[in-house]
């Protein structure tokens, strides 16, 4: 009977473990390390899209109806908002 333990008896099927399955452990590991990725940022979207639910009040307030009118009877030739030519019309 053998009283003494050599290293190289508990690393050889180890390193013949390794050699044989390397591809299927890195697999493995790159999958896992996605997936955890993945969930994590799936968390983040959860809890920012949540915080902007719950802050999402309508403003209360009026528009400058003198303002408005003032605008509507320019006449200079300046832009007016919405008076641009679209770019892509010929």
């Amino acid at each position: 009977m053998k009283s003494s333990i050599r290293i190289s008896d508990i690393i050889e099927p180890i390193a013949g473990f390794l050699r044989r399955f390397h591809m299927l452990l890195f697999f493995l590991l790159v999958s896992g390390g996605l997936f955890a990725a993945i969930m994590v940022l799936i968390s983040i979207i959860n809890v920012s899209s949540s915080s902007n639910a719950s802050s999402d009040n309508a403003i209360q307030g009026t528009f400058d109806e003198k303002t408005i009118k003032r605008v509507e009877q320019d006449t200079t030739t300046a832009a007016k908002p919405g008076s641009r030519p679209s770019p892509f019309v010929e």
